[in-house]
């Protein structure tokens, strides 16, 4: 099979599998941050469409939780060569400060890494769960009538309308209000 992945960085080819599967991994989830866009439908959804639902979502979750944890590991070990052999930090050797009470090895980082994954994509996963189940329901703060205000922050006042021909040839003409209507002081 041809590695399509170019060769301009040395680590990019045996990074081939990791990069193809992060990379199918973000455009399902631009699809489904489009799909969250659109409103529910009043209808219930079709057989097709949970199903179709279903195997996007379970394609998702393998990639996720998946081949993109196994890719990491398998990329750090055979072309980074991470094992217990290399050490990051070692016990008593100065750092931040202090002397060191343990030993940490490049496999202990790749772990952190391959576990850092699994947070992120579950913290993804629940908040896109949450979005899908409430995409569709109006902001009941931003539901509510909040009068407009003119550019000094003073509420704008309406103009009363009448449904009197105008010279002008519009049916509706705007009708000033009285004089006396106006603010304290206004002339």
């Amino acid at each position: 099979m041809p590695n399509l992945i170019p060769d301009w960085l040395p680590w990019m080819r045996p990074a081939g599998r990791l990069i193809w599967a992060s990379l199918f991994l973000v455009i399902g989830l631009a699809i489904v941050f489009v799909l969250m866009k659109r409103p529910k439908p009043n209808r219930p959804a079709t057989w097709a469409e949970c199903m179709a639902g279903a195997v996007g979502v379970l394609a998702l979750m393998t990639l996720a939780y998946a081949v993109i944890p196994h890719e990491w590991i398998t990329f750090s070990d055979k072309y980074l060569q991470w094992d217990t052999t290399k050490f990051v930090v070692r016990s008593g050797q100065d750092f931040a400060l202090f002397k060191f009470p343990f030993d940490i090895n490049q496999q202990a980082v790749r772990d952190v890494v391959a576990t850092g994954i699994y947070v992120v994509m579950v913290g993804l996963n629940l908040f896109l769960f949450s979005k899908w189940q409430k995409r569709g329901q109006v902001d009941e703060t931003a539901a509510t009538d909040t009068p407009k205000v003119s550019r000094f922050g003073r509420p704008l006042r309406r103009a009363k309308r009448t449904d009197a021909p105008v010279a002008g040839g519009g049916a509706e003409a705007l009708e000033p209000e009285p004089a006396g209507a106006g603010p304290v002081g206004a002339a």
